[in-house]
C-alpha cells in the first residue's frame, strides 16, 4: 500500500508538473520571480478563462484610456508649442520690422540732412557772389544817383539835422 501511495504521489505531481508546462505562458503572466528566488510549492489556482479573458479586457481599456490620456497631453502640449512658436514668430517679425522702420528713417534723415546742406552750401555761395558784387559796385556817385531819380530821395535842409554827444559808457564796438 505505501508502494500504492508512493505511485499515486508521484502520478499526482507528474499530472502537476504537466499541467505547469501545459500552462506555463499563463502562469508566467500571474508569477513574478525575482532574480534566483524560487516558487513556493504550493501553486495557486489559476483564473478561469472567462476571468482571464475579462482581465484582458480590462487591461486592454486602461492602456487605451492611458494612451488616449497620453494623446490628450501630447495635443495640449503640441497646441503650446504652437502658441509659443507663433508667439516667438510674430514678436521676431514685429522686432523685425520696427528695425527695418527704424533703418529707413534713418536713411532718409541722412537724405533729408544731405539736401539741407546742399541747400545751405548753395546759399553761402549766393550770398559770397552778392557781397562780391556789393563790394565790386560800391560807388558812391552812383548810390546818389539811385537814390535820387529811382527813389526821389532829397537832401536834408539845415533844420533837419540833429547832432548829439554819445556818452563814453554808452559806446559799443562792433564785432564783425
Amino acid at each position: 500500500m505505501v508502494l500504492l501511495e508512493a505511485v499515486e504521489e508521484s502520478f499526482a505531481e507528474m499530472v502537476m508538473t504537466r499541467k505547469r508546462c501545459v500552462n506555463m505562458r499563463e502562469i508566467r503572466s500571474y508569477y513574478y520571480t525575482d532574480g534566483s528566488a524560487a516558487l513556493s510549492p504550493e501553486i495557486e489556482q489559476l483564473p478561469d478563462r472567462e476571468q482571464r479573458e475579462r482581465e484582458i479586457r480590462e487591461e486592454e481599456k486602461r492602456r487605451r484610456k492611458k494612451q488616449t490620456r497620453k494623446n490628450v497631453r501630447a495635443l495640449r502640449s503640441g497646441r503650446l508649442t504652437a502658441v509659443y512658436v507663433s508667439t516667438f514668430v510674430l514678436l521676431f517679425a514685429g522686432f523685425f520690422g520696427g528695425y527695418v522702420h527704424y533703418e529707413t528713417s534713418i536713411s532718409s534723415r541722412m537724405k533729408s540732412i544731405s539736401a539741407l546742406e546742399k541747400e545751405i552750401a548753395d546759399m553761402k555761395a549766393y550770398n559770397a557772389a552778392a557781397q562780391s558784387r556789393i563790394d565790386t559796385n560800391t560807388d558812391i556817385n552812383r548810390i546818389k544817383k539811385i537814390a535820387l531819380k529811382d527813389y526821389d530821395m532829397v537832401y536834408a535842409n539845415s533844420g533837419q539835422i540833429v547832432y548829439y554827444d554819445i556818452a563814453p559808457e554808452d559806446y559799443m564796438s562792433q564785432i564783425q
